[in-house]
């Protein structure tokens, strides 16, 4: 084998090529093809916003990416499975390992495999458990990932988009699955705080319903492959009609008409 096949063969086996970023950009460029952007324009375009940004100081850490996304699974399972419930039907105070129904053995028949330990200490770190004694309990239904994990947490739930979003697009007969939108273009900005609070209520209820359900579709089953499912509901708002940047331009036009620019006026008022 010479040198250059050498090269070239090491590329292809690299990491890089089959890591999260690799993953994410291969989806979304070819997404984009798909849709008829020239693949030229996408590097020369990726280049240029690369450009701007800084490197970050915290390095990407392939090994948080499935281990945060199955951490509530753990919490689900407490609030499911009669094994780990009090006689009032909720979550009971768990010891962290023992005969008796413990953290331990929850954990283990909700992530088989992984270290216990890490596991509780991750939900600790997320403020999933709480301490009563020397016995854990669920702080709530939902973890609440911040810093560090949430982001790993919302670039999951990108890559997760983008391979529902390329395998709908691919046109393979029977492979797509559900995708759907409510699209509102004329929605009034000032009922947004009640459209919010309103949709979180209503999609809380509908997932914890479809997680139930997918609970009980493991538990039935004993045998045969497995794989990673689930349902993810999020909500977007586009630039304001007549956004930020409009406004300030309209400002400018004013009050360059009035012989003052908004570099002037704004120091006039600071003054």
């Amino acid at each position: 084998m010479s040198l250059r096949d050498a090269q070239r063969a090491h590329r292809r086996s690299s990491p890089r090529r089959t890591g999260y970023s690799w993953e994410c950009l291969s989806r979304l460029a070819r997404i984009l093809v798909r849709c008829g952007h020239s693949p030229n324009d996408l590097v020369s375009e990726l280049r240029e916003i690369c450009r701007t940004l800084r490197v970050p100081r915290r390095r990407w850490d392939p090994t948080q990416l499935d281990f945060i996304s199955d951490l509530p699974h753990v919490i689900a399972r407490w609030h499911s499975d009669p094994r780990y419930l009090g006689p009032d039907g909720r979550p009971a105070a768990l010891p962290l390992r023992g005969r008796c129904p413990s953290l331990d053995a929850l954990i283990e028949s909700a992530l088989p495999g992984e270290d216990a330990r890490v596991v509780t200490r991750a939900l600790m770190r997320v403020g999933g458990l709480r301490r009563r004694g020397s016995r854990y309990l669920p702080t709530r239904r939902h973890l609440r990932f911040r810093q560090h994990s949430g982001r790993v947490h919302s670039a999951n739930a990108l890559l997760r988009m983008l391979r529902t979003v390329e395998r709908n697009l691919s046109g393979a007969p029977n492979s797509a699955i559900f995708e759907r939108a409510a699209i509102n273009p004329h929605f009034p900005v000032i009922a947004l705080p009640a459209f919010h609070r309103d949709l979180k209520a209503r999609a809380s209820l509908f997932l914890l319903d479809i997680d139930g359900n997918m609970g009980r579709h493991e538990a039935r089953s004993t045998g045969g492959r497995r794989t990673r499912v689930g349902v993810e509901v999020f909500a977007f708002e586009e630039p304001l009609i007549g956004s930020s940047q409009e406004q300030r331009t309209t400002a400018g036009s004013r009050l360059a008409r009035r012989g003052a620019t908004p570099l002037r006026r704004a120091s006039r008022r600071k003054s």
